[in-house]
């Protein structure tokens, strides 16, 4: 469900609140056991319908409840909305089970809604499609243009003396050539001959250049891990060339689908649409 949360109605509205904490319990550290949109459970005096509950327990086994009311209006919040909905979960929260509730607005709690939620527990939340407003000052996008250098080893050349297959006599591909040295240690024909030959990142280019390898005695040339010649000297052409360019975008205003704010708190939870979470304090 990708939409403004002004075109909805109140119970697609709902059933986002459902979405977006379903997307927070997971990151959560809790077992989630109930997570369910249009409930009704039962109260000291009588049963009350709660738009969105979520049960979970924590690490040491502990029980506890949210209980969400959704309003999707154009007006704020006030002080006798919090007030009713501080009834019901004093209501529904009669029983052992500890009972939290939240508040879910488009926008707007008044001075009286806000008081009610500080004194008496409550969680008040603005839940939204983000504003310009919302993402002034904030690091929404980086762009990445980079142009990679690769180290390249080509046109290389073999002095042997023995042929002990004939693996040479067709194309090889370079990471599948090793050199054996009489002790028995392999080496990677590549790493053997760019070793010590390429400069670091933070120097500039390394031209190619012809490198030269040379074995006394001889050592025995690998292809795909089978002895393929006996050979005195290997040499190829070692340096760097400039990969093809590339452009890559991190984020970007247009990924961002709905906010949640802690009206009391300041602090927010930001959604994709493609399903990825961030939290900042602010």
């Amino acid at each position: 469900m990708v939409d403004s949360t002004s075109s909805m109605n109140s119970t697609e509205y709902e059933q986002l609140t459902k979405i977006l904490v379903e997307r927070i319990a997971e990151r959560a550290p809790v077992t989630t056991t109930r997570l369910e949109h249009n409930v009704v459970l039962p109260g000291r005096a009588s049963a009350h319908q709660i738009d969105v509950l979520w049960e979970f327990t924590v690490e040491s086994g502990q029980s506890h409840r949210v209980v969400f009311e959704c309003r999707r209006t154009g007006r704020s919040l006030e002080q006798n909305d919090a007030l009713a909905f501080k009834g019901v979960v004093e209501e529904v929260g009669y029983e052992s089970m500890p009972t939290t509730g939240v508040m879910v607005h488009v926008t707007g709690f008044q001075k009286g809604s806000r008081k009610i939620a500080e004194t008496y527990g409550l969680i008040i939340l603005e839940m939204r499609t983000p504003t310009d407003k919302d993402v002034e000052g904030r690091l929404m996008k980086i762009r990445i243009s980079a142009t990679g250098r690769v180290p390249v080893v080509k046109d290389w050349h073999v002095d042997a003396f023995e042929l002990l297959s004939d693996d040479l006599k067709a194309p090889v591909m370079n990471h599948a050539v090793e050199i054996e040295e009489p002790g028995g240690h392999r080496v990677s024909m590549l790493n053997l001959l760019q070793e010590n030959e390429i400069a670091p990142l933070s120097e500039p280019l390394t031209p190619l250049h012809r490198v030269t390898r040379r074995f006394d005695p001889p050592a025995v040339l690998l292809v795909s891990g089978q002895p393929a010649a006996k050979v005195r000297a290997i040499s190829a052409t070692v340096g760097e060339e400039l990969a093809d360019p590339f452009d890559l975008t991190v984020g970007g205003r247009e990924r961002l689908a709905w906010m949640m704010k802690d009206v009391l708190g300041g602090e927010r939870a930001w959604f994709t649409a493609d399903g990825k979470t961030h939290l900042t304090e602010s």
